[in-house]
């Protein structure tokens, strides 16, 4: 419970920082506290890898929802709410050891941190993706 408290006052901060309106803050923060629960959630049964590609696509598709009833892009909503997940920890990690010369634990912080990313970005590709296919058939009609 902690943790997504931490989520939820980590994107208020952010979106402080990106200049974001007052008006915003409830459904980022919402987002960013669920997304961490989904990511949590996932991580005990699937690995870190699927869980940062659900809690990503999570993230991204309240975003998206959130955005089209609130008539804001996308980006506003989404980018704080997908701070939290961001794995900064073991990105210092991993160049904290390069720098010790423990090239070993540096290469599992290394892996780790990709494994984070490639699944976030894998997961915001699926929602983007998605929502363009639906826009693009809604135009076609």
């Amino acid at each position: 419970m902690s943790q997504i408290i931490a989520s939820i006052i980590g994107s208020i901060g952010f979106s402080i920082v990106f200049g974001i309106r007052r008006a915003y803050m409830l459904p980022i923060a919402v987002n960013a506290g669920l997304s961490w629960a989904v990511y949590l959630l996932v991580n005990g049964f699937a690995g870190d890898f699927a869980a940062n590609m659900v809690s990503a696509m999570f993230c991204s598709l309240v975003a998206a929802l959130m955005a089209r009833r609130l008539r804001v892009p996308t980006v506003v909503l989404q980018m704080p709410a997908t701070v939290p997940m961001i794995p900064g920890g073991s990105l210092y990690y991993t160049i904290y050891y390069v720098f010790a010369g423990d090239m070993p634990t540096a290469k599992s912080y290394f892996f780790f941190t990709a494994r984070a990313v490639f699944g976030m970005a894998i997961g915001f590709a699926v929602v983007s993706v998605l929502f363009k296919t639906i826009d693009a058939r809604k135009a076609a009609r």
